[in-house]
């Protein structure tokens, strides 16, 4: 897919707003750490970058480089098949762990010939709650 990136950052724009929380991109003239601007319920704004790769990528380990950016959330969006796209919703702190003493953090993998999402970005999966609850 060519514009994965802008995909990943819309699809995860429509995710929020289909949740009632209220979203916008950012104004990346000055704001270029982060991609979308949240303003929850309680009134509070969230920063958050999104990174979007695709499942069937030839790259090891599908990596994402700067995730050390300020930002609140990072939204890890992995577009499948058919365009179908998985969302792994985590803290900056967790976002970090995950990586570890690793430069990127790595999301896909290739395991007996077929692609799959790494096992550490399962648990956040659709983990929307985290944003909404911050």
């Amino acid at each position: 897919m060519k514009f994965v990136g802008k995909y990943g950052e819309y699809r995860v724009l429509a995710c929020l707003l289909e949740q009632d929380i209220e979203a916008y991109p950012a104004i990346k003239t000055n704001q270029t750490d982060f991609d979308l601007t949240a303003i929850l319920a309680s009134g509070k704004v969230v920063r958050i970058q999104v990174k979007a790769t695709e499942l069937n990528n030839k790259s090891t380990n599908n990596a994402i480089d700067r995730i050390d950016k300020q930002y609140d959330f990072l939204v890890v969006v992995i577009v499948g098949e058919n365009k179908a796209a998985r969302f792994f919703v985590m803290t900056k702190a967790e976002a970090l762990a995950a990586k570890g003493n690793n430069k990127q953090l790595g999301t896909t993998q290739q395991r007996k010939k077929e692609f799959q999402v790494k096992d550490a970005l399962l648990p956040y999966e659709n983990k929307w709650e985290k944003i909404s609850n911050a």
